[in-house]
């Protein structure tokens, strides 16, 4: 028997179940849900890292899924009033296409959700086709949170990469699933000297000048040649925007190649 109540705790999860055509089973969702236009007029029972277990159990679900570590709290307390669950702990690219196979099978859409991981897949290989014939990479800083300093986590190392970027904090993402595994220090930064730095703070608006205005940011290759970016938040969530986001990731890299 297939769920037909689905409470998503994730932001990124609702585009998902809409692309799966599976919306309608969708009774909750995270106060962060910003797309689909048709899931925003939904329920929202949870912040992200905090939410209310009663109103969660007054949607009835039949499941309820998580997306990150942080809401572990959250998932013990729902646990322990009986309701199912899937926790996912996104950290890669391929890590979006993995929900997606498996969120496919949870409501009975495999079929739709395999060509849908297909499709990227080979807008994938096109990426990684042209990365082959790149004559420069720029080096790219993505800037997750200012205050401490946060780089960017493993899946947007890997659009970084893909759009013909070198992450200059790449280990970093690939070893820090945490946001505490990849604070940084002014020092680090500068001492990277990226040529360009993208930017989201986890819904908050960047302010440039805070950024222009660091000691000795005004050495930085990005910071003297104007490329410091703000990026849609949608870069922050693994899910399928992401795909949307690789085109503008290689305008704005390829501008300073």
């Amino acid at each position: 028997m297939y769920p037909a109540r689905i409470v998503c705790l994730g932001a990124e999860l609702p585009d998902i179940f809409h692309r799966l055509g599976v919306l309608d089973r969708v009774v909750g969702i995270s106060a962060y849900t910003d797309w689909p236009p048709e899931a925003l007029s939904l329920p929202k029972v949870s912040g992200f890292r905090h939410g209310s277990a009663r109103r969660i159990l007054q949607a009835d679900p039949d499941i309820v899924i998580l997306t990150s570590g942080v809401q572990q709290p959250l998932a013990k307390e729902l646990a322990g009033n009986g309701v199912p669950l899937l926790h996912l702990y996104p950290h890669r690219l391929v890590d979006m296409f993995s929900t997606v196979r498996l969120l496919g099978r949870l409501v009975d859409e495999a079929a739709r959700a395999d060509a849908l991981v297909a499709e990227w897949q080979t807008v994938v290989a096109s990426y990684e086709e042209r990365g082959r014939t790149r004559s420069r990479r720029p080096r790219v800083y993505f800037e997750e949170w200012m205050d401490p300093l946060i780089a960017g986590i493993g899946w947007v190392s890997d659009l970084i990469e893909l759009a013909g970027g070198e992450d200059v904090f790449r280990a970093r993402a690939l070893e820090g699933r945490s946001a505490a595994g990849r604070r940084l220090t002014p020092s680090d930064v500068t001492d990277a000297r990226p040529d360009v730095i993208l930017a989201s703070w986890c819904g908050k608006p960047l302010i440039r000048d805070e950024i222009l205005g660091r000691p000795g940011f005004g050495e930085i290759p990005a910071v003297a040649h104007d490329a410091v970016v703000e990026i849609p938040a949608s870069i922050l969530q693994c899910g399928p925007r992401l795909m949307d986001l690789l085109p503008v990731l290689e305008e704005i890299i390829a501008a300073h190649a």
